[in-house]
């Protein structure tokens, strides 16, 4: 979600490519699985078996010793990835503005760079909503309570998922094969240093964005590898996160920068309820399918 927003898919307007992107020739043939959408998020998810392979493959290869354990985390990063996690996890609502950079390769070596911005209002355990402006338009993300509706502003559809809470909208949206990158971020508590897919991790030192002192973290996972930037002081909140994906050839990154964060807002209960346009058409689910980017398109 941050796929926030950090965990909104789009609803693109049919294409006459299905579902991958315009092959004008293998310049724009993407490589890109189904595999890398869920390397996107760091949840304990991730297969352990995949987790203890890389260990022991480190260990063969004789990778420096603060990478051959799992859990090999130096104490300054666990301590600032899990104050982290607790002050974000225990807000009771927050809105943020968000900017991504989402790579992918083409079959030639290329990276290619998709870019997306919006804003994010989150009032647990329950209500969410969620803008997003990229290539194909304006879309929304509104979670009721009850259901997930994902609405594309240029296509004029919108889909509806049963989801209860913020966990089952995140989930639902995976089950789904969209992408949404970040949305680790929105759990109860995000990456949490006990449960999130870490090898090793680091505290690089401390720098600035936009004029604020904060941490740099890095850490090691079996598939991904991901930095994290977290405000110094009393409000630990992540900034910029980068995870970068190991299993595809050239390494292609998505890059999440968080802004303008408010860990009070006042929100008008009506944010959280969608009332379709004039004209709007309900899509069924099975209408609608992942592009190459892992965003929604209709079929």
């Amino acid at each position: 979600m941050p796929d926030g927003n950090a965990a909104a898919a789009y609803v693109m307007p049919p294409s006459p490519y299905g579902s991958s992107m315009p092959d004008s020739g293998p310049h724009v043939a993407v490589v890109r699985d189904r595999a890398t959408t869920s390397m996107k998020s760091l949840s304990s998810r991730v297969r352990t078996a995949a987790l203890a392979a890389a260990v022991v493959a480190a260990g063969i290869l004789g990778a420096p010793t603060s990478l051959r354990a799992q859990g090999a985390i130096d104490a300054d990063a666990r301590s600032v990835l899990d104050a982290m996690s607790k002050y974000l996890g225990g807000l009771r609502s927050f809105s943020v503005a968000y900017a991504a950079v989402d790579e992918v390769v083409t079959t030639e070596g290329q990276k290619l760079q998709f870019l997306h911005a919006g804003e994010l209002l989150v009032q647990r355990p329950d209500r969410l909503h969620a803008v997003r402006r990229g290539a194909a338009g304006v879309a929304e993300m509104v979670l009721d309570s009850r259901e997930l509706i994902l609405f594309g502003r240029e296509a004029n559809a919108f889909l509806r998922l049963p989801a209860p809470s913020i966990a089952a909208a995140v989930e639902a949206v995976h089950r789904m094969g969209f992408d949404a990158p970040g949305a680790d971020l929105l759990a109860e508590r995000p990456l949490d240093s006990a449960t999130t897919d870490i090898v090793s991790g680091a505290h690089v030192g401390m720098t600035f964005i936009d004029g604020v002192e904060v941490h740099q973290l890095a850490f090691r996972g079996a598939e991904v590898d991901w930095q994290l930037w977290v405000t110094s002081g009393d409000r630990p909140l992540p900034v910029r996160y980068v995870i970068t994906t190991k299993t595809i050839p050239g390494g292609p990154q998505y890059t999440l920068q968080l802004t303008n964060w408010n860990v009070a807002p006042q929100a008008d209960p009506a944010r959280f309820v969608f009332t379709p346009p004039s004209g709007a058409r309900q899509l069924d689910p099975a209408s609608v399918t992942a592009n190459a980017v892992g965003d929604m398109v209709i079929r």
